[in-house]
């Protein structure tokens, strides 16, 4: 059920709106971003999170909007970028990956019903969100591209090394501790993570963004 809202939380905010000038709640190049989509994804956005959140916790109000307009902008720069980078996902790529999602399954298997249950729950079609979860696949592989851009040098992997070398032995060894292979996974996501960031930051750098506040 995570994995179902966080899919939604995106998906149900891109569909069924018009291009009303009047109403762009935000702009990214060409792209707008109304303000009825705006506060659809943020209603899913604060449902979602009061589900992960414990019993009483909330986040500020102010928080989660500028959450969610950062959300929708990313989209768009990623979109974008994916584009240029000349990234392509078939319609049979998005099914077979819908297909996968644990949400539509029932006893291991992809169940039609419970799809287009679960879909109209959410006041989707599956065409819409066929659609935007091509959208969502497309935006990954841009990010993987720029993930695979990516590796650890011969330096930082031997301050990996002297690191694990300087780490006390348990006095019992434990099952799934640290080893060399899983340092060095550790120092390459966290150097994707940054080559991931700096690319977004070259995207916003480049990009007219526009937000008009007073309609958040």
């Amino acid at each position: 059920m995570i994995l179902l809202a966080g899919v939604f939380v995106i998906t149900m905010g891109w569909w069924g709106f018009e291009d009303n000038k009047d109403n762009t709640i935000v702009s990214v190049g060409d792209e707008r971003v109304m303000r009825e989509e705006y506060l659809r994804t943020l209603e899913n956005t604060s449902r979602f999170y009061k589900q992960m959140m414990p019993a009483g916790d909330t986040i500020p109000e102010d928080q989660l909007k500028q959450m969610v307009v950062d959300q929708l902008i990313d989209a768009r720069l990623w979109t974008q970028a994916a584009r240029e980078m000349g990234v392509a996902v078939t319609a049979a790529e998005a099914r077979d990956s819908i297909m996968t999602i644990p949400a539509f399954q029932r006893n291991g298997a992809f169940n039609p019903e419970q799809y287009t249950r679960l879909l109209a729950q959410n006041r989707l079609t599956p065409e819409a969100f066929e659609t935007s979860h091509r959208g969502d696949l497309m935006r990954e592989k841009a990010r993987m591209l720029v993930r695979e851009s990516v590796a650890p040098t011969a330096e930082e992997l031997a301050d990996v090394q002297v690191a694990l070398a300087a780490q006390p032995m348990p006095s019992v060894p434990m099952q799934g501790g640290a080893s060399p292979d899983r340092a060095t996974q550790v120092v390459l996501m966290q150097k994707q993570q940054r080559a991931l960031m700096a690319y977004l930051d070259a995207l916003k750098a480049r990009s007219a963004i526009t937000v008009r506040r007073e309609l958040m």
